[in-house]
C-alpha cells in the first residue's frame, strides 16, 4: 500500500472519529448552552419587570418611560437557543378593567412561562398555577392611633391598543401616564365606615390575585382592622376598621389612580 492511500485512510479515520466526536459531545454542550441563556433572559426579564413595577408608583403625569426586553435568548453559531418569545397588551375596554402587559416565553429547558403585570402587581403563571410574584401596593394602612386608622387604595390602569408582538430582535415599551391624582381625600375628618375593594371583572389572574387578597386581609387583621373576604367572591375584600359596629367612621380613606398609556414595538 503506497504512502499516498495509507495518508487517505488515516484523514478518513480522524474526519470519522471527529464526526463521531461531535455527534457524541455536540448536543450535550448546545443544551447546556440553550439552558444557561435562557435562565439569563429569564432573570434579565423577571429583573425588568421588578423594576417597571417600581416605575409606574413614581411616575406623574405626562411622565414618560421606556423598557427594553429580550425577545429570545439568542444563538449559538447558528444554532437557535430558543424560541422567540411574545409580548403583548390586553384591555378589555370595558369600565374599570385594570389592563394587563404580558411577556409569554416557550423554553425547552424550563417550563414555558408567562409574566403579567396587572393593577401594578406582577404576576408568574406557569405549568397552569398563577403566583403574584411581586405584589403591589394596592391597599396601605397606617395607625394614626386612638383608633384611628388611614387607609390608601392605589389603582394602576394600562390602557393602549390591544396588541400582540412576536420577534426574536428586544421589543421596546413605553409608557405614558396619562392621569395621576387622588379621586378621593379624606381631609381631617375621618370620612369611611369600611373600605371595599372588589377586583371581580377587572383582572384576569384571579387565582393570584385571590391568594394576594387572602394574605393582605390576614395582615390587616393582624393590625386588628376586621378586614374579611365575601365568601361569594373571594376577590372582594371589605375593611370595617377597629371599630365595626355600624355607621361608625373611623377609616380615613385615600384613593389614588393612575392611567398608564403603553405602547409595544
Amino acid at each position: 500500500m503506497g504512502k499516498g492511500v495509507v495518508t487517505v485512510v488515516a484523514a478518513t479515520v480522524l474526519v470519522l472519529l471527529a464526526v463521531m466526536a461531535l455527534v457524541i459531545f455536540l448536543p450535550p454542550f448546545l443544551e447546556s448552552q440553550v439552558k444557561s441563556r435562557e435562565k439569563d433572559q429569564m432573570e434579565e426579564v423577571r429583573r425588568t419587570f421588578s423594576i417597571l413595577q417600581t416605575s409606574l408608583y413614581q411616575m406623574t403625569q405626562g411622565d414618560s418611560l421606556s423598557f427594553v426586553l429580550p425577545m429570545s435568548p439568542g444563538s449559538f453559531f447558528l444554532y437557535p437557543t430558543g424560541e422567540a418569545a411574545c409580548l403583548s397588551l390586553g384591555v378589555k375596554w370595558r369600565e374599570n378593567d385594570l389592563g394587563r402587559l404580558r411577556y409569554s416565553m416557550i423554553t425547552r429547558s424550563y417550563p414555558s412561562y408567562t409574566l403579567g403585570l396587572e393593577g401594578g402587581g406582577v404576576v408568574l403563571e406557569q405549568e397552569g398555577v398563577s403566583l403574584m410574584t411581586f405584589p403591589p401596593p394596592l391597599i396601605r394602612a397606617v395607625d394614626l392611633g386612638e383608633n384611628r386608622v388611614r387607609v390608601d387604595v392605589e389603582w394602576v390602569y394600562l390602557v393602549g391598543e390591544n396588541v400582540r408582538l412576536s420577534k426574536r430582535g428586544p421589543a421596546t415599551l413605553t409608557l405614558i401616564c396619562l392621569e395621576e391624582g387622588y379621586s378621593v381625600w379624606a381631609g381631617e375628618n375621618c370620612n369611611a365606615e369600611n373600605v371595599v375593594v372588589d377586583l371581580k371583572g377587572r383582572v384576569e389572574y384571579e387565582g393570584a390575585w385571590q391568594r394576594y387578597l387572602k394574605d393582605l386581609k390576614d395582615d390587616l387583621n393582624s393590625l386588628g382592622l376586621n378586614a374579611n373576604l365575601d365568601n361569594q367572591n373571594p376577590l372582594k375584600l371589605t375593611i370595617l376598621g377597629r371599630n365595626a359596629s355600624p355607621g361608625v367612621k373611623d377609616l380615613y380613606y385615600f384613593e389614588h389612580m393612575r392611567k398608564i398609556a403603553v405602547w409595544v414595538a
